[in-house]
């Protein structure tokens, strides 16, 4: 019996495939569960329709994507953090940090899986960092890491008292 699969099947088949599967195991297993439907002629029409949705779709994605990236690309990100003599962070600059302030420039939600860090930055200075957004596109931006200037507390210093 020849099916349309509308869900994905371990081993037998794909969303929108056409196949042909044993009649008992498409009645009894595929079709009760939603899983396949029969490929009759209306149904062919429909997955066709449905491919061609699908590849708009796709394309409309695509074209979101790489622009979002040609946006991201080549942005500034600085930070202020403290830091010892030798630059070494009291702390780190983190993926999520990293995406919070590239959230706020270019009023996207960037999600911090998206920001390929190893590990968290630990040292003052200029560092890229790659942003991906699915296997293929990526972008790259500088993260300028600044030390911060401390406040030096003054100390309140006692004034004699006048004697009369």
């Amino acid at each position: 019996m020849k099916v349309i699969f509308t869900k994905d099947v371990s081993s037998k088949g794909k969303k929108g495939e056409i196949k042909d599967v044993a009649d008992g195991y498409a009645m009894h297993y595929l079709l009760p569960r939603g899983l396949a439907m029969p490929a009759s002629g209306t149904n062919v029409k429909e997955r066709e329709n449905w491919e061609k949705v699908e590849e708009r779709r796709k394309v409309h994605h695509e074209s979101e994507i790489n622009a979002l990236l040609q946006q991201i690309s080549g942005k500034e990100l600085r930070f202020s953090a403290r830091a010892g003599t030798k630059g070494r962070l009291h702390g780190s600059i983190t993926s999520a940090d990293i995406a919070t302030e590239l959230s706020k420039q270019i009023d996207i939600d960037v999600d911090k899986r998206m920001v390929a860090l190893t590990e968290p930055l630990h040292t003052l200075g200029t560092h890229e960092v790659v942003i991906r957004y699915g296997k293929d596109a990526e972008a790259k931006v500088t993260v300028i890491i600044g030390a911060k200037e401390e406040k030096v507390k003054e100390e309140k210093v006692k004034k004699p008292k006048k004697k009369a």
